[in-house]
Parts: structure tokens; sequence; C-alpha cells
């Protein structure tokens, strides 16, 4: 069957007048122009809302070295409209897969838009196409930033509120929401030590605390920080302070 047979029998009419699609279908037989692959576009979303910028860098040229779509008679004009389509994708790729708040990306995309629209050479919109993918990838990874700070921080207050207790990263992460791993990795990025390191020293500052200011026997210092083994509690003081907790108490006691 000719081509030319395939798109008049796809030019038929359809119930209620002829569906816009299916000429438009009929189009691209004619001229023999095949959409870029969906896997490409959902692989170049996926890298995205990793944060990963080489990788979607990397599709997009992949995407566009295929044919582009014509989406208006204008070849500037249509360049515009396949930059927008772009923008509609990267916006709910940072937001759906990205965890990007709605708004931000939103103000990102109108931004984008307002730029692609004052551009005037399609060398300056191809160039753009990529800027464009750097910033909503920053945007992602700004996010990934921040949420990460809080993450620390909320795990520094669990710690700070639980120090008669053992505390550990299992039932911290737990708590949270996250994988044991990754509160690890954000922990040693944002605070420049490791969870269990944080969680000695908070201890060690509380009992630095009670032997300047109280009476309390070290002993008593010790189970009250959740320490049942008062050997091991002078160990670790002695590694973070620098010295036993008697000698910090005779340095120190303001009582």
């Amino acid at each position: 069957m000719s081509v030319e047979r395939s798109a008049s029998q796809a030019r038929g009419p359809a119930p209620g007048g002829e569906a816009p699609l299916i000429p438009e279908r009929a189009r691209n037989l004619e001229r023999r122009y095949v959409h870029p692959p969906y896997l490409l576009e959902r692989r170049l979303g996926e890298r995205l809302a990793a944060g990963d910028c080489e990788g979607a860098l990397a599709l997009l040229a992949e995407t566009n070295r295929l044919a582009r779509a014509r989406l208006a008679g204008d070849s500037l004009r249509s360049l515009k409209n396949s930059l927008i389509a772009s923008c509609t994708i990267y916006t709910r790729s940072a937001i759906e897969g990205g965890g990007v708040d709605a708004e931000l990306a939103f103000t990102l995309s109108d931004a984008c838009i307002k730029a692609i629209e004052r551009l005037r050479e399609e060398g300056e919109l191809v160039a753009y196409e990529r800027t464009m993918l750097r910033e909503f990838v920053d945007l992602v990874r700004r996010h990934r930033s921040e949420r990460g700070d809080v993450l620390v921080w909320r795990a520094a207050k669990r710690v700070q509120s639980m120090l008669d207790r053992e505390v550990t990263l299992r039932d911290t992460a737990r708590a949270l929401g996250v994988s044991e791993q990754h509160l690890s990795a954000q922990f040693s990025k944002s605070m420049g030590m490791g969870f269990v390191e944080f969680v000695r020293r908070a201890k060690v500052a509380e009992a630095q605390y009670h032997l300047r200011s109280t009476r309390l026997g070290i002993m008593e210092v010790a189970q009250m920080l959740g320490f049942s083994d008062q050997a091991y509690f002078c160990r670790v003081f002695k590694a973070v302070a620098g010295m036993p907790p008697s000698a910090y108490r005779r340095l120190h006691f303001q009582g």
C-alpha cells in the first residue's frame, strides 16, 4: 500500500467531524517524520530528577540528533514551540521526580518561556535549550541540598532530646523515614562528622555541663546519659574532651 493511499485513508471522516490528530499523523507519514522515542524523553526526565546534569545533557544531545517536529509554519516559531514543550517536561520531572516545590518549578518555567520568546536566532534557541536544562537540574540539586540540611537538623534535634538513652543511627533513620545510608551520608556532608561521633560529642557536652555545674558523681552523670558502664563512659569522655571526667571537674567545677 502506498504512503499516499495510507494518508488518504487516515484522512477519512470521523463521527462529529474530522479528528485533528488524524490529518497531522497523515502529514507526518507523507514526510516520513517520526517523533523521538518516548523512552528517550522518559530517561532524560529521570536524569533531571536525579540531579544528573551530564546524563541529562547527553540524552538531550541524543534526542536532538533526530529530526524535530514541525510545530508551526515558521521555523523559528516551530523551534520556540519545541523548547516550550521541553520546558513543560523539565518542569514536571523536577516536581514529580525531583521533589521540587511546584511553585518554584513553575516560576522557573515562566522565566524560561519568557527567555525563549525574547530570542530571535535559531542558534541562540538551540544553545538556550541546554542552558534551560541545566537550570532545572540546578533547581533539583538545590532542593536536595536544602532537604538534606533540614534532615540533619531534625536528626540532631532528636539526638539532643534523647541524651538520656542509647541513640542509634538505625532508630533515628527509621523515625525520620529515610535509609540509614542516606542519613549517614547527609550527616557527614553537613556536620563534617559521622552520626555516631555526633552522638558521642553531644553526650560529652552534656556531661561537661553537669560536671561543671552540679555535684553529681561521675557514675550518676554517666547513667543520666545512658551509659551503664562508668569505665566506658570515661573512655568516651576522654576521647572527646582530651581528659578524664575527674580531671575535667577539677579544672572547671563552678560549685
